[in-house]
Order: C-alpha cells, then structure tokens, then sequence
C-alpha cells in the first residue's frame, strides 16, 4: 500500500538532524534514490517507510534527498497537487547545488502536468540561474526548458535546447540521462512534425532506458514510437507499439501513460479497420478521463477520432456532431496556449524588470560608496553625491513610470487594431456582447453596422498598398469622429468595420449618412485616391435575438448593398430586390482540404449568396455553417442501397428550384466542383440554356494534391486519368510509358451506382485487365488525399497483384507508375541535330 507523510512531518523530524551525512545510512538513502531514478515507487516508498524511525539520525542533506524522492514518486501516482506543495517548502530550504537544480527539474515538469503556467515559468526562470553550479544536472534542466518552449510555441529554440542536452549526455556514460535525453529530442522532434526523425530517436530512447531500467521511459519510447508511426499511416505496426507500451505502463503504475497510449491505440485501430468497437470503448473511457482533467487538445483529438470511427461506421450525423465537438475543443485548446503564453511572457517581462532593478540597485549601491569615499576625502564632494543618489532615484522612477506605460501599451495593443486605432474584433466582440445585454435588460433598441470599403482590392491593385493603408487609416478616423462615445467601433478584418450603438436602425442610418459626407479624397505620392463604402445595418428584434445573429443580418444586408451598386446602406428586413439584381448560379469547390485550400473568392461567394447548396466533408460543413448557417447539406439525398443517378437527379432538382426562383444560388462541392462530378456541370448547362448567368470557380483537386504528395510531374512522361469503371468496362489501351490514374477503384464494377464499398470481384477483373500490360510484381499505389490538417494522406506501395486484399475508401486512387523507358518516334519528328527530309538544307 502506499504510504504518504506530510512534509511538515519530516522536516520536523529532520529539525535536529546533524549536518554531516550518516555514512552507516548512506547506503539506504543512496537506494532509494536508485530506486527513485528507476520510477520504482512501490518499492521506493517502502524503503522510506523502513527509514521512517531513523530519520533523525540522517543528514540535513540526506533527509532532503530523501524527501525529494518521495515527492517525485508522488507526482508519477498522480498526485501532482500533493507534490508541488512539497516541491514549493523544499526549495525554500538551503539545497546542495546538483540536488536543487535535480529538484526544480522535477518540480517545473509537475507543474507543468496540471498546467500551473505562472508557477512552472517562474521555477524555470529561478532554475536557469544555477544551471553553472550544477554542470552535472544541466542536461536535465535544459530537457525541461526544450519541454516548455515547445507547448508555448517556440519549436526552433525547444529543439536546439534539447539538441544542447543531448550532446552533454552523449559525453558521459549515464544511460539514465541518455534515456531522458532521447525522449526530449524525440517530444520536439515529434512538435516540429518531422515524425520519421521522431521514431529513430524513440527507438534509441527504448534502448538506452532498457539499460537504465526505467520502465516508465521505457514504456514512453514505446508509446512515441507507436504514435510516430501512425503519424506516417503505418497503423500496423503503431497497434504492436501501443499494446506494449499500455502493458509496459500498466505494470510502472503510471496512470497518465496508460491514458495517452489508448488514445494512440484507438487512433490505430480505426485507421487500420480492426475492432472498431474496442476503439469506441478505449475513445469513450479516455473522454471521460480526459473531460475529467479538462484537457483540451486530448479532447480534440479524441473527438476527431471519434468522428473518424463515426465515418467508418456510415454514421454521417454523429460524424459531425464529433467534429462540432473537436473544433470547440481545439479553440478552447488555443485559449489554454494563449494563457501558456501570457504566462511565458509574464514571466520573461517580470525577469527584465527585475534584471532592471536589480541594475538600478546595483548603480545605487555603487553611487553610495563612492559617496562615501569622497565624503571622507573632500566635504564639497557631498553635494555631488546627493545629486548622484537624487539621479538614480529620478531613474529608478522614470523607468518604474515606464514599464507602468508599457504595460498599459501591450494592453492597448492588445485590444486594439493597430492601423485604424479602432477596437479589434475579439474586443467588439467582447464589449458588444456586454452592451447588447445591457441594453435588452433596459429594454433599449439595439443596432448593428457592418461596413466595408467598396472596390477595396482595386484600390490596392492600381495604387499600391500604402493607398490602401491609408484609405483605412483615413476610415477608423473618420469613424471615430462620428461614433464618438455614442457606441463600440472597430475593423474586423481586411476592409470591414462593425459598429454597435444602443440605438435604432434610423438613429444608425444618420449616423451612417454622416460618414459618407465626412469622407474625402485622400493624397498618397502625389496621387488622389478616390473611394467610398457600403453599409448594412440590423436592429435588434426576435429574429436576431443575439449579437452573433445580429451581425450576421448586417453583414447579409451589406452583400445586399454590394450587389445593388455599392456606395449605398441597405437594412436587413428590406428584402425587395434592387434594380439590375436577377438570378444566378456559381458553383465553387472547397479543396480537399478546406482550411488550407479554400480560396477567398469562395468565401466570398459563399457569403454573398441568398442560397447557399454544400455537398462537402463534414468538417467542411460544420465551418460552412459556422458563418453560414443557413447553408443547407445536399449529403442528406445520399443513402445506402441508393441508385447515386437519383440521387443526382434530386441535387439538380433541388438547385434548379432555387435558380430558377429569381435567387442567387452559390452551390458548394468538395475538391474541384467540375471534376468526376456530373451535378455541376449539369446545372451550369441548365440555367444558361434558361438565359440565367451561371459559372463554375475551380477548386483544388485530389490530382493535384496526388502530385505534391508522390512528388509526380505529369509533364514528365505524360499521364492517363480516367475513372476505374470506365476503364474496366470500354475498350481502352494503355500508355505504359506514362503515369496511369484510376479514380474510385473501390467501385470498379458497380453498374448499379448503388454501393460505396469494395468488392473483391471487381477488383480482380481490375487487375485482370491491367495484367494485360503490367507484370503482376509492378509496384502501384493506392492514395488518399488528406481531408484535414492534422491527416496524412494515404501512399501505400503494393504489388499489382496485392489489390484485391487492400483496403479501399470510397476515394481511393490507384496511381500505376511508368513502365520501360520512352522511345524517339523518328518517323514523324527527325533526331535533333538532323535535318528533315523536306527542310531547306536537303532542297537545293
């Protein structure tokens, strides 16, 4: 049973202890500190508690090693509240130099572990300064420092402290330290995202802490190598890893281990298909755990497991609502590491202020003596003393005047836009939601302005960015001059400005009309720079009942303005069309990823269209919907069993509908909307031969992201790209001096469009075919595109023949490299540097 004393307890029985260590206990003490190391606690408590009756008779020094054993053994079982309140009475006391830095390691990791920030930089700060009297434990030190660099966002300096760490341990022959070491190269390997280096040095890491026998470390290497190599797709081998490391850190006790292992594990085994069901189980137990503890990035990633194994069961609906729940979870993880980083900073800002005191103190003292020594040999010299004291306190107050100052500064930085000198949008966000409710207690009328700058793109294209800059500059002004104290304005991005008033949409209206008059022409090198803007406005009522709401029927009302000729206000709730809007049609395609692929011009699209259709990711819908959430899911028509042509039948249908009612219709599709996609086309065709406009805006498809993942030039040798079907039922030859694409390999053979799963008939007739050209040995490839950032996109490598007993998506792509070497056609083009037979120099 484990056994935990108070601190106050053992250092009262410490109280009396001799100064000089107790060389017949040396021997006890000296193994609870191996077993200690070792991340034995069971055992190394039960020695502490053997010593309990001789603690008296032990050293100051060995009482404080001992101490300092138990507290960390503490930590590794849990109780980390326990262990930094012992922690903070132990570096209160006088501590051998290698013990205090070995100490304040231990201390800074544990409060870093319950996300004690302030706490954890302040012991780093503190611990730096005795990194020279301890060269010993340096190495240590510097792993913790690469450790919190690494969570608040500094990778480059993490990685070179655990790099300067490395190399100190590489010197001596502590396999223990080495063990460590490994480990913090390894964690900043893996935050930089170089995975493959990750694994090696996890590998090293299992080697090196098997010799140390530390099974905790152990245990941990095994874990990262596992989660490096499901970081490169390789599921298999990551599920080996992460059954042992889970067993491994079932048997040290360590608790945190275990939880983050069945996280990698479960990751594991829904990317590789297997037990999906001990997946949803191993997922559901770590939400719990991890809710419990309000991780916020372990939540996010569980839930985009989650929505993961959601996919793979055909839940579509759960899928989504598990990634709602990721996103917020991965914001509230951004708030964690901006309070990480306040608390980094805060930290460094006290240090130099403390630095500048201590310089001023320093200065002060140094004046006095001299004051001193010029008293004692001439008296007229201490009225130049007192004028030098008299300088360094006018000093110390200027400079104590000047970092109130630069406080206030990043304050106001902080909240403020730093071009226009408006409030920025978190700040009208925050203020304005406290003004909204302000007002709806009081029963007050409510207004919100969304504006922006018309044509803004050209003013930047045709005049240069300064022109731009300070067309905005010129706005916030203005703006400034005409809200005054009356309401909350600020820029909320680009060009666009919000301004809330508690107010009503005529007092909103004048204040607009205002503006407009009070705007100007504006010079810039010699240039006249001639602009204006437009303006939506939305009063608060029981439609847009929240200030989220209330913007959003703003910002609608300004596209309305835009499409009506711009330079204009328009107010929500006016929907009569304006003269020269009619209907019209464009179809965008997000990407494959959409976060880094989405361009602005879908956006814009997006946002200013009356209807907007999405047949897109789930997690490309739920981002839609954040900012439009009117957006309707065309992903509903899909069903199992379902012929897809009616379902295409009824997507078009429904679109048309909409074209056709005199709309504005923006309809969405994943990746390129015109690529292995009948429906786009189909629409586009429809309302132009109806005389409404129409058009298609490209997207980023998964061809092309085929290239910059396998690194492929199609103008090298040429490509072929048709979908499997097609090919497997018409007569097509092949080119097999090119690159061959097969899209939807998985439904090669399907004439009923009714499935989306593979079939191992149809993928050997696929193969059957392809043998016709290739030998069945010929290396293929079978790719995924990445949907979301924190994906990789799938390259596994097999033999032609393998096909059959792969795993398939429903867009999986079968990527057929070249075969034999291309040959001159020299019948229909001349070697170079030989004239052709009809050329001038072979006529005369």
């Amino acid at each position: 049973m484990r056994r935990s004393w108070s601190i106050a307890v053992l250092w009262l029985a410490l109280a009396g202890a001799p100064v000089f260590a107790n060389e017949a206990l040396e021997p006890r003490v000296a193994e609870i500190e191996r077993l200690g190391i070792a991340a034995n606690w069971r055992e190394a408590d039960a020695k502490i508690h053997a010593l309990s009756p001789q603690l008296q008779a032990l050293s100051r020094e060995q009482g404080q090693r001992v101490e300092y054993v138990r507290l960390r053994m503490l930590a590794l079982s849990g109780d980390e509240a326990g262990a930094i309140t012992g922690f903070s009475a132990l570096l209160q006391e006088r501590l051998p130099a290698a013990l205090g830095v070995r100490v304040y390691a231990t201390a800074i990791s544990t409060a870093a572990n319950v996300e004690k920030w302030l706490l954890a930089f302040t012991w780093l700060d503190e611990a730096l300064t005795h990194l020279d009297e301890a060269p010993q434990e340096s190495a240590r030190l510097l792993g913790v420092a690469s450790y919190l660099h690494s969570l608040v966002g500094e990778i480059g300096k993490a990685r070179e402290l655990a790099m300067r760490e490395l190399a100190l341990v590489e010197m001596g022959a502590d396999d223990r330290a080495l063990c460590i070491g490994l480990s913090d190269i390894a964690m900043a390997e893996d935050s930089s995202h170089r995975f493959r280096d990750a694994e090696r040095w996890r590998r090293r890491q299992i080697d090196a802490c098997m010799r140390a026998g530390d099974m905790i470390f152990t245990a941990d290497g095994k874990a990262g190598v596992g989660k490096m190599l499901a970081a490169q797709g390789r599921h298999g081998e990551a599920l080996n890893w992460a059954e042992q490391a889970l067993a491994d850190f079932g048997k040290a006790g360590y608790a945190e281990g275990e939880w983050g292992t069945r996280v990698v594990l479960a990751g594991s085994l829904i990317e590789s298909g297997r037990d999906l069901d001990r997946a949803g189980r191993l997922l559901a137990d770590c939400l719990r755990y991890y809710s419990g503890l309000k991780a916020n990035n372990a939540i996010a990633e569980i839930e985009n497991l989650l929505a993961r194994l959601a996919e793979k069961r055909g839940d579509l609906a759960g899928s989504l609502a598990h990634y709602k729940q990721a996103t917020k979870a991965t914001a509230a993880a951004e708030s964690d590491a901006r309070e990480r980083r306040l608390a980094f900073l805060q930290v460094q800002f006290d240090t130099r202020v403390k630095e500048q005191r201590i310089a001023l103190l320093e200065a002060e003292k140094e004046l006095a003596a001299l004051q001193v020594t010029a008293t004692q040999r001439r008296q007229w010299l201490l009225s130049a003393g007192v004028g030098g004291l008299l300088l360094t306190a006018i000093l110390l107050t200027v400079l104590l005047r000047h970092s109130f100052r630069e406080r206030r500064r990043y304050r106001w930085q902080s909240e403020h836009d730093g071009l226009t000198r408006l409030y920025n949008y978190q700040q009208v966000r925050k203020l304005g939601e406290e003004a909204f409710a302000a007002a709806r207690r009081r029963g007050r009328p409510f207004t919100a302005i969304v504006a922006d700058v018309d044509r803004f793109k050209g003013v930047n294209d045709h005049f240069g960015h300064a022109a731009g800059d300070e067309a905005l500059r010129c706005l916030g002004g203005w703006i400034t001059e005409v809200v005054g104290e009356r309401g909350i304005a600020g820029r909320s991005g680009g060009d666009e400005f919000t301004i809330l008033l508690e107010d009503d949409a005529s007092q909103a209206e004048a204040l607009l009309q205002r503006l407009r008059e009070r705007i100007e022409p504006i010079s810039v090198f010699g240039q006249t720079v001639h602009f204006s803007i437009s303006s939506g406005v939305s009063e608060a009522n029981e439609q847009a009942s929240t200030l989220e709401q209330l913007v959003h029927e703003a910002d609608q009302a300004l596209y309305r303005a835009k499409r009506r000729g711009r330079d204009r206000v328009v107010r929500a709730g006016a929907e009569e069309r304006g003269a020269g809007e009619q209907a019209g049609l464009v179809v965008v395609g997000t990407g494959i990823e959409f976060g880094r692929h989405v361009t602005e011009r879908c956006l814009s699209e997006i946002r200013e269209a009356e209807v907007v259709f999405c047949l897109v990711d789930p997690f490309a819908l739920a981002m839609i919907q954040g900012f439009r959430p009117d957006a309707i899911n065309l992903g509903v028509h899909y069903a199992p069993g379902k012929d897809r042509r009616e379902t295409y039948r009824e997507i078009d249908a429904r679109i048309m509908a909409e074209v056709r009612a005199g709309k504005q219709v923006c309809a969405v599709f994943y990746g390129h909307p015109g690529v292995f996609a009948d429906v786009p086309h189909a629409v586009v065709r429809k309302a132009r031969a109806e005389g409404i406009p129409a058009r298609m805006e490209p997207g980023i498809s998964a061809e092309a992201c085929l290239y910059a993942n396998l690194g492929l030039d199609p103008g090298q040798r040429g490509v072929q790209s048709m979908e499997a079907t097609h090919f497997l039922v018409y007569d097509r030859q092949l080119d097999t001096t090119g690159l061959v694409l097969l899209w939807q390999v998985a439904l090669a053979g399907d004439l009923t469009c009714t499935r989306f799963h593979a079939e191992r008939e149809g993928l050997q007739a696929l193969v059957n075919k392809l043998l016709r050209w290739y030998p069945p040995e010929h290396e293929v490839i079978l790719y995924e595109a990445a949907q979301l950032p924190i994906e990789q996109a799938r390259m596994e490598r097999l033999a032609l023949r393998d096909l059959p007993d792969a795993r398939y998506a429903e867009y999986t792509t079968l990527v057929i490299p070249p075969l034999g070497e291309l040959e001159e056609d020299s019948t229909s083009y001349p070697p170079l540097g030989q004239p052709a037979a009809d050329s001038p120099a072979t006529t005369h």
